[in-house]
Order: C-alpha cells, then structure tokens, then sequence
C-alpha cells in the first residue's frame, strides 16, 4: 500500500506545480488583477525632432535633436513617473512627476532640475488617440510651486506618440 501512496502523492504534486509561472512578480499581479486590487501599467512617450542645418561658410552644420520622454505608471487613481525635456543645446529639464488621473487626464506635481536649480510646477497631461498631450497654459508662482492660473483655459499640444517601454 505504501508504495501504491507514494506515486501517487508525487504525481499529484507534479501535477499541482504544472502551469504555475517561476516569476514570483507574475503570479502577485495576477493574484491582484483577480482580486479587485490596482494593477501597475505603464506607457512610454518618446518625440525627437531634428532642427534644419545650418550653413556657416562652407560648411553644413547639422540641426540640433531634441528629445521629450515621459514614462507614466498608472495605478488605479494614482499616476507617477519621468518626464524629461532634453533640448539639442541647452535649458533641459529632467524630473519626476507624482499626481492622480481622471477621466484620461493626469493631474500632476512635476519636480524638475532646470540649469541647477529644482524647481516645482503643477503638468496635466491627456492621454488619448496618437499618444500623450501636454497642456500650456498661464502659469502663476503660489508658495513656491508654478500653477494653472486657469485650468480649464489650458490648451493641450499635439500628441507625444506612445513607444514601447524599456
């Protein structure tokens, strides 16, 4: 009888490690996604423009590239991540921003390096068709944060296309 039990004991075990993924990171988000909890979701936003060259004498001088990336992580409400103004020549920008989203806007504080200096300013950002838009709009100096002096006067820029994360 003892050796009838042992086989089957191990074969049932077998059986019971089958389909079970090794990355522990996998099953936790799948145990949450079953569960009701949030699960983390990320997207990437990547723009690179190219300046026009440039004549000086005879020479050709290429044009100047500039980047924005911004990896925005999504759970549930909240929204945090990267987003960086890397300009060709000079003034970037490079920080983190930390906010909620609602109805496909993020509301956001961005604290960014600009020159040496930290700096705080409040971003919004829609998330839609081609990628992620960016809002301008009139900006006033409140206990050291640069705020919407008017949300809803804001204007949103033309889409950031969405890129593979990495």
């Amino acid at each position: 009888m003892k050796r009838f039990i042992t086989p089957v004991l191990a074969s049932i075990a077998l059986l019971a490690a089958c389909g079970q993924s090794e990355d522990p990171a996998a099953r936790g988000s799948i145990a949450a996604a079953t569960q009701g909890q949030p699960v983390m979701v990320s997207h990437c936003y990547l723009q690179v423009t190219k300046g026009a060259p440039r004549m000086e004498g005879n020479d050709t001088i290429p044009g100047t590239v500039d980047s924005l990336y911004i990896r925005l992580d999504i759970l549930g409400e909240l929204a945090n991540g990267v987003y960086n103004w890397l300009p060709g020549e000079k003034d970037r920008m490079t920080g983190t921003f930390q906010g909620s989203i609602e109805d496909s806007v993020i509301t956001a504080l961005y604290s960014y390096s600009a020159e040496g200096q930290t700096q705080k300013q409040e971003v919004l950002f829609k998330m839609g068709p081609g990628g992620l838009r960016i809002a301008t709009g009139e900006l006033v100096l409140s206990e050291g944060v640069n705020l919407f002096k008017d949300k809803s006067k804001c204007s949103y820029g033309e889409p950031v296309p969405e890129v593979p994360c990495k």
